[in-house]
């Protein structure tokens, strides 16, 4: 069968309605499953529209369950119609209603969906709870420095036993031991340059002022 905008419109059409499956959409419109997919991937268009069309049957069906979720946690009316008929007066043949009795009936909230909704939640925070202490990351203060070395062994060894008799381990942690070493005297060699004492500028004595400026240069009072 030939590619046509009609016919590609009406697959999607039926797969947004949810009304059956690709094989059976292809059966009804007597393709075969190998077309259905060789126009999705030559024709961009189509694959796209396709898409959008399960996305919208998902999201409508998810809508639809939560809907529903939430009548079983809240509790519902369901309504019952009773219709009566009777035969025709002037037609025998034919039946016309005769009354209509609607009963309205509250259904409780369902235990079993209500428990269903908190096992849920319990689960989430539990999973939460595991994401998050997998993201803390471990930290181990040794003031022992052989204990520092083993441990750092073991981690260099992906934790695994046996680290201190490869070589290549404990080489590798006794190199990062010791450039952490140059680095602390390095930073503590910093500290001191800092902390020594600058030497204190002589200070400047300035001249006194002269108490009698009304005085000839070289006389002084005979208080004096």
């Amino acid at each position: 069968m030939k590619y046509t905008n009609k016919l590609a419109g009406r697959i999607v059409e039926m797969i947004e309605q949810d009304l059956c499956s690709i094989s059976e959409i292809c059966k009804s419109l007597k393709i075969s499953r190998k077309t259905f997919y060789k126009w999705k991937k030559a024709k961009p268009e189509f694959g796209e529209a396709v898409e959008e069309a399960i996305d919208h049957r998902e999201d409508v069906m998810i809508a639809s369950a939560r809907i529903g979720l939430k009548q079983l946690l809240e509790g519902y009316v369901q309504k019952k119609e009773k219709i009566t008929y009777v035969p025709d007066k002037n037609n025998s043949a034919e039946e016309v209603e005769k009354c209509r009795v609607v009963e309205k009936k509250f259904c409780p909230p369902s235990i079993r969906a209500i428990k269903y909704v908190l096992d849920r939640e319990e689960r989430k925070k539990d999973k939460d709870q595991l994401l998050a202490s997998q993201r803390r990351p471990l930290v181990i203060e040794v003031q022992d420095e052989e204990t520092k070395r083993q441990l750092m062994i073991l981690q260099e060894n992906d934790f695994c036993s046996g680290g201190s008799l490869n070589r290549e381990v404990v080489a590798a942690v006794d190199s990062k031991l010791e450039e952490e070493r140059k680095v602390k005297s390095e930073e503590l060699k910093n500290e001191q340059d800092k902390l020594q004492v600058q030497p204190i500028a002589a200070q400047v004595q300035k001249p006194k002022p002269n108490p009698y400026p009304f005085l000839p240069p070289g006389y002084t009072s005979r208080t004096d």
